[in-house]
């Protein structure tokens, strides 16, 4: 009997023995549950750190943008000459064409581009006169209307203020180059965004003004316009802004 007691095999006992559930203590699949709230609640927290940190640094990016477009509500005149530089897909270089910009509140703007004039453009803030003196013709649109943006954005309602801006336009990338900030904008506006679906600026923060103005047209081409020499709050005639139709063929509408 003593030999048959000793050769009974004795119960194997593991190692690590796994813990016994004890009443209150979460159940495995409780510990993964709340673990798992655990981390989303870090993930959020760091996303919102995150968008924190963003929304700072595009309002640091806006501040040059601004500041310009809160020097536009002083300007009552601008005058200044450019240089314009036409980029179209079929041509490899660009055509260049120097011209002369007028500005006086509300809404009165001379474009001229070319020496002698070729190309000049009025407006009295209600109405947009095209005149083309190559072939002697003349076209009146609304100033307000789509084909006339290309000539009285930098002079409309968009660019008076950041309220107006921020309202017209989204800003779609911001970079800085040798000081410069070059903002590129898209219209808010499908009207607008039809005819100009994207537009660029150079802002030079140092003297807070416009260096440059490129739109892109809907025919992939671009137009880009270097400002030089503007000149603030000049007296400007009445007459500047004044169309001669004098031999002219005129259209109104498009």
């Amino acid at each position: 009997m003593e030999a048959a007691e000793s050769r009974r095999p004795v119960p194997h006992r593991p190692r690590n023995p796994a813990p016994r559930h004890r009443a209150g203590e979460p159940t495995c699949g409780a510990c993964v549950i709340h673990a798992c709230s655990c981390m989303l609640a870090a993930m959020l927290l760091r996303i919102l750190s995150l968008l924190a940190v963003l929304s700072s640094l595009l309002q640091a990016d806006n501040a040059a943008l601004d500041a310009w477009l809160k020097r536009q509500a002083t300007v009552k005149t601008l005058e200044t000459e450019f240089v314009q530089e036409r980029k179209l897909p079929s041509l490899k270089q660009p055509v260049s064409t120097p011209g002369k910009l007028s500005f006086a509140n509300p809404g009165r703007v001379r474009w001229q581009l070319g020496e002698p004039v070729a190309t000049l453009v009025l407006s009295d803030g209600t109405t947009l006169t095209l005149i083309d003196h190559k072939v002697k013709t003349a076209r009146r649109i609304p100033a307000d209307s789509p084909q006339a943006a290309r000539f009285s954005m930098l002079t409309g309602d968009g660019f008076q203020n950041p309220e107006n801006f921020h309202a017209m336009f989204e800003i779609a990338a911001h970079r800085v180059a040798s000081g410069i900030h070059q903002y590129t904008l898209k219209p808010k506006d499908h009207r607008m965004r039809s005819q100009v679906p994207w537009i660029f600026l150079d802002i030079d923060p140092a003297k807070n003004e416009l260096r440059a103005m490129e739109l892109e047209l809907k025919d992939k081409s671009r137009i880009r316009t270097v400002f030089q020499n503007p000149r603030i709050n000049t007296k400007l005639p009445p007459a500047l802004f004044e169309a001669d139709l004098t031999g002219l063929t005129v259209n109104d509408g498009r």
